[in-house]
């Protein structure tokens, strides 16, 4: 009997338990209702009729196109320009520069040198355009024969050199002509050792000559002529303008 009553008094304290948990229905009464039982979880549910969609399909281009930068100015005023010029006047190009060259004139004595500048400088009107450099050509000395009587004696000569095989070259310096070299030096000391060798070849009559002492020439260039500008020169120089070589 004892038994019983703890059994009942169990089962009694487990259904008032659960009872109150909501296990079995409502705990608070007939009024009470699931926000009663569970406040947080229904305050944080998201209701569906309070939704608002900020962008809607219909208006993102709008938008889109609203939130997009402005084409910058310059970019605009390019591409407006283009258009104009595209129907504008084009501007002509520029002619094209006249054509200049070099020109000069080598191998001048001191003296040459001057007389030709006066003349280019008074008649051209090229006065300060003209450049000038100087060389020394050393001495030349030879192994002579000459001079021959007439240009027939010296053509005979030639061929009896040729035949005893020995090299040789007409004189064109007006002091020497008509002559022959057989062989060419820079001091009078290699010319009389070659004049030995050409004696014992049998040649008796050569000599040693000064062909050229040593001489300082001037080259004259006017660098940056216009074809009009070299006629004008080649035409006061005269005789000498025929020398105008175009420089190297």
């Amino acid at each position: 009997m004892l038994r019983a009553l703890v059994v009942l008094l169990l089962v009694a304290n487990g259904a008032l338990w659960a009872w109150q948990s909501g296990w079995l229905g409502p705990a608070g009464g007939p009024g009470t209702t699931d926000t009663a039982r569970e406040p947080q979880r229904l305050a944080q549910q998201v209701v569906p009729e309070r939704l608002r969609l900020l962008n809607a399909p219909g208006s993102a281009p709008a938008n889109l196109a609203a939130l997009a930068d402005p084409p910058p100015a310059d970019i605009a005023q390019t591409a407006d320009g283009t258009g104009s010029a595209a129907t504008g006047t084009r501007p002509e190009p520029p002619a094209p520069a006249e054509p200049r060259r070099c020109w000069q004139l080598a191998a001048l004595t001191p003296a040459q040198a001057d007389a030709v500048r006066r003349s280019a400088d008074a008649e051209t009107g090229l006065r300060g355009r003209s450049t000038e450099t100087a060389t020394t050509l050393p001495e030349r000395w030879i192994v002579y024969l000459g001079k021959f009587p007439s240009a027939d004696a010296l053509q005979r000569r030639r061929a009896e050199l040729r035949q005893a095989g020995i090299d040789q070259r007409e004189v064109n310096v007006p002091a020497l002509a008509p002559g022959l070299a057989l062989g060419t030096y820079s001091s009078e000391e290699a010319a009389r050792k070659a004049l030995q060798d050409a004696q014992r070849q049998g040649v008796r009559d050569a000599r040693v000559v000064q062909e050229r002492p040593e001489t300082r020439t001037i080259t004259l260039r006017w660098p940056d002529l216009t074809e009009a500008e070299h006629g004008r020169l080649q035409a006061a120089l005269g005789g000498a303008g025929r020398g105008l070589q175009a420089c190297p």
